[in-house]
């Protein structure tokens, strides 16, 4: 018999970049309302090589050097977790090896990532490859990826928004959403989209909007039903349903301007295949106005 492993911290990626710092002040409020220590970590890069493939310095000095480097970036950053959260637990570490590959491995055992914004536009993302992007795609456990320019302060009363299609995914984003809400005691608007389909009996006037009526009549029944139950569990959270007749994308980066948290389940595309069939998770990590949340199951 297997079992879960524990979900313990919230673990913020610390690169050196202002997104990176903000990210990490935003997860050290998260960590403060669900009690959960926060691990700050620095990721080093490959030892440089010289033309022909060898080192450029030798590895121990470089090895120290890179070490100093990253413990001084953990320092600012646990400095500037702390001016605001005070009280906050931080656990720190610096591990050798790419990016991508070693916060994936914390996130077998995080309750959650905290990222810094994408460092690549969304072309750039599917030609060039980002570590956000690929963390997005393979972690264990929910990452956020830190977006927008509003100071927390700005953001504290905005509302929390979770995008809703009916897939387990979706669930799951529901349940972390309505979790958010619960503990940043803001409300939570529900997004569920549809579009239109032609059908083969023309588009009289009539039909069409009696059709129109009906069909959201119908989506926001199962957008209900899909929230079902996460009221009594959470009864503190006003929820607020939100059918619209647009895709998911364009309805959900719209409500990044009012939200202080935009939460979405994720298939965990890779850029090309999302480039060509779509990805809201993908197009809200490069677009969104506040914070994206995207939960994949571990």
């Amino acid at each position: 018999m297997t079992t879960a492993p524990i979900r313990h911290g919230i673990v913020a990626g610390i690169d050196g970049s202002d997104s990176a710092m903000d990210a990490a002040r935003w997860a050290a409020g998260a960590a403060q309302r669900f009690d959960e220590p926060l691990h700050l970590t620095h990721l080093l890069p490959k030892t440089p090589k010289s033309a022909d493939g060898t080192s450029t310095e030798p590895e121990e000095k470089l090895d120290d050097q890179l070490l100093a480097e990253g413990d001084e970036l953990l320092d600012a950053a646990e400095k500037a977790v702390r001016e605001a959260n005070p009280d906050v637990v931080v656990e720190r570490s610096v591990k050798h090896g790419p990016p991508a590959r070693g916060l994936v491995d914390l996130s077998r055992t995080a309750r959650m990532l905290v990222l810094g914004r994408a460092g690549t536009s969304e072309m750039q993302s599917v030609f060039l490859g980002s570590d956000v992007i690929r963390v997005a795609n393979n972690a264990k456990c929910p990452v956020a990826v830190w977006r927008g320019t509003h100071a927390p302060d700005d953001t504290a009363s905005r509302p929390v928004v979770v995008g809703v299609d009916g897939s387990k995914l979706s669930d799951l984003a529901v349940a972390h959403a309505f979790e958010f809400a619960a503990f940043f005691e803001v409300p939570l608007i529900a997004v569920h989209c549809w579009r239109e389909v032609a059908g083969f009996g023309g588009y009289s006037e009539a039909r069409r909007f009696s059709d129109l009526e009906v069909h959201e009549q119908r989506s926001d029944a199962r957008l209900a039903e899909r929230l079902a139950g996460w009221g009594e569990r959470y009864p503190d959270v006003k929820v607020t349903r939100s059918v619209e007749r647009v895709g998911p994308n364009v309805a959900l980066l719209e409500h990044t301007e009012e939200a202080q948290l935009v939460v979405v389940g994720s298939h965990g595309r890779n850029p090309f295949v999302a480039s060509l069939i779509g990805s809201t998770s993908q197009s809200l990590i490069h677009h969104a106005l506040c914070p994206v949340l995207v939960c994949r199951e571990g």
